[in-house]
């Protein structure tokens, strides 16, 4: 540095007196080399380390507190770290600074899926005047064979009747949903239907459906068999094995799967509620498997010799050996009972309806000839008489349906039943085998329930213990009496 110093005065042959001025200012002169920190391609849970050289090129000491080293970006789970102590540099010397590199997780490009690369900056302060801190810019990419991506979402839901819904995410029971997977491999590799595993994780209590994989599709159906929460996840693998993750307590909603944009892989598990839309639900529950539990719904009248009465399907013979003189085809009335018969006269000139048979008991009594329908229907619903002809004869409509029928391995049945007929219907359990006290619970629902709107907890203890549960009585989907039997327990057998 240098300066002039000016003197003026009284002294007359010399007023003005210029004295020169020089000095050196010892301060410190912080350099880093090199200028930035490239860690290349590291793989996941590996390290690599650099060193950061900081040399003073001041003629003061260089003071570089440890408390002075931090990151730009101040996050605590960096896979950048430093290990770094107090220095005090003296003039024309350096110290090193390591730097570590370890990545534990990867970011991808929405649209490539390509790791992005780690970027932070390393800040150096000190007590050098005009440099304070210094930025070293920090870079590290992962290099990796990373599992595939994988997405779900439900694209469709069909109705019983084949009907597909407006909105796919108003699942209920006995709906088919269509659910697809969207899968990717960071490295590019091909990912198939093959390559996707799919998986209920989560289902009410009873339930035994899984999802079914549609073949040489990316996608699968799933039928709810109980009202309740489903979750269903998807994994995929690539050629190497290395298989994706899927955390059903982050499953995604119906909702938010769907409205996931083309690039986001944000829901390997979708979950959903699925609710009872027939008029008539009824739920069967019990606490252990081994013994088999049986639903019963009786129709109008509900009476009591119509428990346990089987269908009977005229059209084929249900023996395992087929009976070659078996040609009865009409269900006509006897008495009390219907039975099949022989069609014997012509149901067009009887004026039958289509599909129906005309069956004349006596062609030289003056009794006409009947027309028939070619099923002998019970009035209870249950394992032997599955989905018997209520309601107007023919109409497929309003009969019910024992859904499930659960034998061993299992623990669950329902009926549904759309469009009752008017009158009272009952709701029974029977054990068909026991095994031992086993605690059982009923369930009533109706359209459009989200919760059930009745629910019984009986305990049942021998073979052909009969529960009889509750009476429904209907008048129309706004007017039904339910009346609990107060749990009423007898003996009726039901082999």
């Amino acid at each position: 540095y240098g300066a002039t110093l000016v003197l003026e005065s009284n002294d007359e042959q010399d007023p003005r007196l210029e004295v020169p001025l020089e000095g050196a200012c010892a301060v410190p002169d912080i350099e880093v080399s090199p200028q930035q920190l490239d860690f290349g391609q590291v793989r996941l849970n590996s390290s690599a380390s650099l060193m950061l050289d900081v040399t003073n090129t001041g003629q003061a000491d260089l003071i570089v507190e440890a408390g002075g080293v931090s990151l730009e970006s101040g996050a605590t789970d960096s896979p950048f770290k430093w290990v770094a102590e107090d220095m005090r540099i003296p003039g024309g010397q350096s110290r090193q600074i390591q730097v570590t590199y370890t990545p534990v997780s990867v970011e991808l490009d929405p649209v490539t899926h390509q790791p992005l690369a780690h970027e932070d900056a390393l800040l150096i302060s000190s007590n050098d005047p005009d440099e304070n801190p210094v930025r070293v810019p920090l870079t590290g990419l992962v290099k990796d064979n990373l599992p595939p991506l994988v997405t779900l979402r439900v694209t469709e839901t069909l109705k019983l009747d084949g009907t597909p819904l407006a909105d796919p995410c108003e699942i209920a029971t006995s709906d088919t949903t269509r659910i697809e997977a969207t899968a990717v491999d960071p490295e590019g590799e091909p990912v198939g239907p093959t390559n996707v595993s799919w998986s209920l994780q989560e289902a009410p209590v009873g339930s035994k459906r899984t999802p079914s994989p549609v073949p040489g599709e990316m996608a699968a159906t799933f039928r709810p068999d109980m009202y309740g929460h489903y979750v269903i996840c998807a994994v995929a693998s690539d050629p190497q094995g290395n298989t994706s993750q899927a955390d059903p307590q982050a499953a995604c909603s119906c909702e938010q799967a769907s409205a996931q944009g083309p690039n986001d892989f944000d829901c390997p598990c979708i979950q959903f509620t699925a609710f009872p839309r027939e008029d008539i639900r009824i739920e069967l529950v019990w606490d252990m498997i081994g013994p088999d539990l049986d639903l019963h719904l009786l129709a109008p009248p509900a009476a009591q010799n119509q428990y346990c009465e089987r269908t009977l399907d005229c059209r084929t013979d249900p023996r395992p050996q087929p009976d070659p003189n078996w040609d009865r085809f009409a269900c006509v009335d006897t008495g009390s009972t219907q039975t099949c018969r022989t069609p014997n006269c012509d149901p067009q000139q009887a004026g039958c309806l289509d599909g129906q048979w005309c069956y004349d008991p006596d062609d030289t009594s003056p009794e006409p000839a009947g027309c028939y329908w070619s099923r002998c229907s019970s009035r209870d619903c249950y394992w032997d008489s599955r989905n018997p002809d209520w309601g107007t004869l023919g109409d497929d409509g309003d009969n019910p349906l024992l859904a499930i029928d659960c034998t061993k391995g299992c623990r669950a049945e329902n009926i549904n039943l759309n469009r009752p007929e008017q009158g009272t219907y009952m709701v029974k359990v029977n054990v068909y085998e026991a095994l031992g006290p086993t605690q059982a619970t009923v369930r009533i629902f109706f359209k459009g329930d989200l919760v059930p709107s009745y629910e019984w907890t009986n305990t049942l203890t021998s073979t052909c213990d009969t529960w009889n549960v509750a009476t429904i009585e209907w008048v129309d989907p706004d007017n039904h009496t339910v009346t609990y039997l107060d749990g009423s327990i007898s003996t009726q057998c039901c082999q």
